[in-house]
């Protein structure tokens, strides 16, 4: 029985290592082709019609990654039994549409990447027509179809009803290329989002606060819109939505919780959004903007191991002695895709960096301090420039410390504005 358990161990050690340097032998490497990325919760029934509408009607290169949110229908048992092979894994619990989304994001090897809901019918040239959008509008960083069920403006009428072959013979002839049926938006719908991998390294992970779903494709559009980036509805290109099949899943009550608490984190997370919007040409730059751009400066963050660094005027700075201990308030977690944006510098003690945090608190206005202005806006001097805190959230998220108040805004105007300092986001998955 010992020499039957010994060689399964040493089979089983043998076969990890062997998974371990196939997965670092493959990290990194790319696929000339789409990722299409479908969270799934139960539901199996729509997700294999899914799977059989991309495998009858996508004809460019693929992959498909599913994450199955802990199903309890036999979803991955099903998944495991098709033919064609899948990229599948398994939450142990339902981690919501940001923590699957997030998971297949850092799955994901394409050149392009797809967002798909698992209620989703693709048709007739769906990929092609989107991927020529992205194509032919380089100023494009996202795209989304037309659909018959989704809110805002990519719903449109449709006359099939609930007749399934009769839409693919709708979709087939609506989805006929031209650009002239291409509009820009202020927002799309993640259902079903195409975008290049580029678009993914500059605006980062969904933010895993939002519980269930609803609200954190938003997010993420909210961060591509400030950062100066366009979004494109192809009004060219059709698939079938059933329609919020998770959410009807939580009952009436249950939705009308869940929307409430995201919608509440979406108004504290971003207090004056609207404004940000209106000022955004004043930032707008013609190189691309990255989510590091709008990083705060004086403060500790750390990835997904236990160093921590200093973030300061863009660089971040291991800190020696401590970790963080002595800062009052944790480090602030980056996805690793942030940190490597963020060049890395010489190492800072404990002691000089305590020193420079209590220069900073005890003279409000000084470089590198937060300060209250008059009318109630937190506002960081950083490099010469005034950068306006979008919210007490972000304040506190990031563990800056408010030096004082200034009244009135006149001192601000000294200084040339800078880009806003976004909330960070709050990341749940500890391997991002």
């Amino acid at each position: 029985m010992k020499q039957e358990q010994g060689k399964y161990a040493s089979g089983y050690a043998a076969g990890y290592a062997q998974g371990m340097e196939e997965g670092i032998r493959s990290f990194g490497s790319g696929l000339n082709g789409t990722s299409i990325i479908i969270p799934t919760y139960n539901r199996r029934d729509l997700l294999l019609q899914c799977l059989d509408s991309i495998e009858a009607y996508t004809h460019l290169p693929y992959e498909i990654i599913i994450v199955d949110n802990g199903s309890e229908d036999g979803t991955a048992e099903a998944i495991r039994r098709r033919q064609r092979p899948i990229r599948l894994t398994v939450h142990e619990q339902n981690l919501g549409f940001a923590g699957a989304i997030n998971t297949g994001l850092m799955m994901a090897k394409g050149q392009y990447i797809v967002l798909l809901n698992n209620d989703v019918l693709v048709t007739e040239r769906w990929l092609d027509q989107l991927l020529y959008c992205l194509s032919q509008r380089p100023d494009a960083a996202a795209v989304g179809p037309v659909t018959n069920y989704i809110s805002g403006d990519q719903q449109i009428a449709v006359p099939y009803g609930d007749d399934i072959a009769a839409m693919q013979v709708y979709a087939a002839a609506h989805n006929v290329t031209d650009p002239a049926k291409w509009r820009e938006t202020e927002r799309l719908v993640g259902f079903c989002l195409a975008f290049p991998r580029s678009t993914f390294e500059q605006i980062g992970y969904f933010d895993e606060g939002y519980v269930i779903g609803n609200y954190e494709d938003d997010d993420w559009m909210a961060r591509l819109r400030l950062q100066g980036k366009k979004q494109v509805i192809a009004g060219d290109t059709f698939i079938h939505h059933y329609g919020s099949m998770t959410m009807k899943g939580l009952g009436e009550q249950g939705f009308a919780e869940v929307n409430t608490r995201n919608h509440d984190f979406f108004a504290e997370k971003w207090g004056d959004l609207q404004s940000l919007y209106l000022r955004m040409p004043g930032w707008r730059s013609s190189g691309a903007l990255r989510s590091a751009d709008f990083f705060p400066s004086g403060v500790c963050v750390k990835g997904w191991n236990s160093t921590v660094y200093w973030l300061e005027h863009g660089v971040r700075h291991p800190l020696e002695g401590n970790g963080a201990e002595g800062m009052g308030s944790p480090p602030t977690r980056l996805a690793v895709t942030d940190l490597l944006h963020l060049p890395r510098g010489a190492g800072r003690s404990m002691h000089e960096v305590l020193a420079l945090r209590a220069s900073q608190a005890a003279q409000p206005g000084q470089e590198g301090s937060v300060t209250r202005a008059g009318d109630g806006r937190l506002y960081q001097l950083d490099r010469g420039q005034r950068r306006e805190v979008t919210s007490e959230y972000a304040c506190q998220a990031w563990g800056l410390t408010v030096s004082g108040e200034i009244a009135g805004t006149q001192w601000l105007e000294q200084y040339p504005e800078g880009l806003p300092i976004l909330p960070p986001l709050r990341l749940l998955n500890d391997d991002l």
